[in-house]
């Protein structure tokens, strides 16, 4: 796999992910405040490794969407 298609597909991944908990919380899904608490931190980590992986990204000059 060519770099530039992993980074392509980590990408994609995080996003996924992200719209996959978006969608619970949106839609009531969560059972109660642990499991809303739960998906609070998982956006939060979200956003997190994909801040990182962004700055990481930018340190080396690539750009991804």
């Amino acid at each position: 796999m060519d770099p530039l298609e992993l980074i392509e597909e980590l990408n994609k991944i995080l996003k996924n992910n992200r719209k996959a908990v978006h969608d619970v919380l949106l839609t009531g899904g969560a059972t109660d405040y642990t499991n809303y608490m739960n998906l609070i931190g998982q956006l939060k980590s979200l956003d997190n490794v994909e801040q990182e992986f962004k700055e990481f990204l930018q340190k080396r000059r690539i750009q991804v969407e």
